[in-house]
């Protein structure tokens, strides 16, 4: 039988694989364990072990090098990797300046959340949730299984808010393209018929992100609360 490696054989394979990874960097050898150390201590801090995507871990490195003022060697890690979204690195700490856990950067990943710049707002984010990208199966689309999913992800997505003391918006993509919540445009004195998979409508969707983000406002010491905004029309009835 093999053995199961022991908590030194990961920490092995771990440092092997950030030295791999960071041949790219063309860093002096302080500079790179000092990195290497500072992803390691995270991963640690989170009780992440390998396999980890490697995508991942070029974000942790990136964000290793802006912490350590590496600025010009992060900037062109980050454009080697494709960690941006056009010129900006999506989790630069300027922008999100907490910690990336694997469940948000996973969040990115799967294009479920994305950040859009925006004339209004002053230039700030817009951090869209595409429900197009939600699959029915998997969510149940059921208020039982669908709201407690929704509130655990805007709790991993607050650390968008705070640089800002919770001034910003979110917006929510694809309520009406995924047959999610199909709200006539105009609104008609008939009973309203949904899908099997729509138990609820935008403004219901929209009212509870409002009502989850104002419970956040306090613990995290928040002067306002984001605006919550549809970026799609709905269907005409």
């Amino acid at each position: 039988m093999i053995p199961l490696p022991t908590a030194a054989d990961e920490a092995e394979l771990l440092r092997d694989h950030l030295a791999a990874l960071l041949c790219d960097a063309r860093l002096d050898t302080t500079a790179a364990e000092a990195v290497a150390a500072a992803v390691t201590a995270y991963l640690d801090d989170q009780q992440l072990t390998l396999p980890l995507p490697d995508d991942y871990l070029h974000l942790l490195i990136y964000r290793a090098l802006r912490t350590l003022n590496q600025n010009d060697t992060a900037r062109l890690w980050a454009q080697t990797h494709h960690l941006g979204n056009g010129d900006v690195p999506i989790f630069d700490p300027e922008i999100w300046p907490g910690p990336v856990p694997l469940i948000v950067w996973q969040l990115f990943a799967s294009r479920l959340v994305r950040p859009a710049r925006t004339i209004t707002a002053e230039g700030r984010i817009l951090w869209a949730l595409d429900f197009r990208r939600l699959r029915q199966e998997q969510a149940g689309w059921l208020e039982i299984t669908l709201l407690p999913g929704l509130r655990a992800l805007l709790e991993q997505l607050a650390p968008a808010w705070d640089e800002s003391s919770g001034a910003g918006l979110l917006g929510l993509r694809g309520l009406y393209a995924a047959g999610f919540a199909p709200t006539p445009r105009r609104r008609r004195k008939k009973a309203k018929t949904y899908s099997a998979y729509a138990p609820l409508d935008a403004a219901a969707i929209r009212s509870f992100c409002l009502r989850v983000l104002a419970n956040l406002q306090q613990p995290r010491g928040w002067s306002t609360t984001p605006d919550v905004l549809y970026l799609d029309f709905s269907r005409k009835g």
